[in-house]
């Protein structure tokens, strides 16, 4: 959603994309190749909340990670918030309404990407293979029990952009896909080839899935969604991950799967807190491969921020 902004001459963009994360911040070759790609309008690069906070009178357009509900009222100009980031925890709204807030939509093809190396991860024994190599150890029998993704069987909660794009890779390689999402009870998805489930039949499909794969946001609705009836119904010899937020899978609901269900491992970008405490009993699981919060993080990432800017932008400038 987009809005007309005020024709200044050139339009302004501010951009504030500050991060610790090197893929995540916007340094002086985005903000070349921004300029290059709109050459149409001033892009103003802020280096720090101060600077920020000093300009918010005069931005009408912002690309920003955060943005405070209190700042609004020092910005009569603002129209329209962009941000790279997938979820709604980071843009507090306006308290007014009168702001839109576009968040990033590019993410998918990398969640996508880092699923699969999860999944292939677990499927291959690639553990099992690197403790052989550390033990010199030729052993060709290891992998002998490895079944392909193209016979095997997903279930994706929380199905939404994210998830179609996870579901598109798998089914291209034959792998069939369950896709549970509220608005969706029945049916094929025509983009995907995933067929939707309804809530009531969830735990029957957990019971047939090799892999369950979470895209559920945060949220009090979502909170502990993962319980142990769920946890319980999912295949022996399954795996699960979590991409969507922590709080959807407890960590001690996780490790009590791992120990008293059938669940063979999980892979986790993300953790019920985070960073994940140096004494969480996950980081030494021998089940558990854990990202931090990294599954977005490719050298690309910025470059398909601006480039569906560039596409937002012409919308706005039009």
């Amino acid at each position: 959603m987009t809005t007309t902004i005020h024709k200044t001459t050139p339009p302004r963009l501010h951009v504030y994309l500050v991060a610790d994360e090197v893929a995540f911040h916007f340094s002086a070759d985005h903000h070349q190749l921004l300029q290059q790609l709109l050459p149409g309008w001033e892009i103003i690069k802020l280096t720090s909340e101060a600077e920020l906070l000093q300009a918010l009178p005069e931005i009408e357009v912002l690309d920003t990670w955060r943005f405070d509900a209190s700042w609004y009222a020092k910005a009569p100009a603002l129209k329209q918030i962009f941000t790279p980031a997938a979820g709604h925890d980071w843009i507090q709204q306006d308290p007014d309404g009168k702001v839109i807030i576009s968040q990033g939509t590019f993410h998918g093809s990398m969640i996508a990407e880092t699923m699969l190396g999860l999944m292939l991860h677990f499927n291959r024994r690639i553990s099992a293979m690197l403790a052989l190599q550390q033990q010199h150890q030729w052993d060709r029998n290891q992998q002998q029990s490895s079944p392909l993704l193209s016979s095997q069987t997903v279930v994706i909660i929380g199905y939404g952009s994210i998830g179609k794009f996870c579901a598109r890779y798998l089914t291209q390689l034959g792998t069939r896909v369950y896709a549970h999402r509220r608005s969706c009870s029945s049916g094929i998805d025509p983009d995907s080839g995933a067929e939707y489930i309804p809530a009531e039949s969830l735990n029957d499909r957990l019971a047939e899935a090799d892999h369950v794969v979470l895209l559920l946001p945060g949220g009090e609705q979502t909170q502990g969604f993962m319980n142990r009836e769920r946890l319980k119904s999912i295949k022996t010899g399954a795996y699960l991950y979590n991409f969507g937020r922590g709080t959807t899978l407890p960590t001690a609901s996780l490790l009590w799967a791992l120990t008293h269900t059938g669940i063979q491992g999980a892979g986790l970008d993300v953790t019920e807190v985070e960073p994940l405490p140096a004494d969480s009993p996950l980081w030494d699981h021998p089940d558990v491969v854990v990202l931090p919060h990294s599954a977005c993080i490719f050298k690309e990432y910025m470059s398909l921020h601006i480039q569906e800017l560039r596409t937002l932008l012409g919308k706005v400038q039009a």
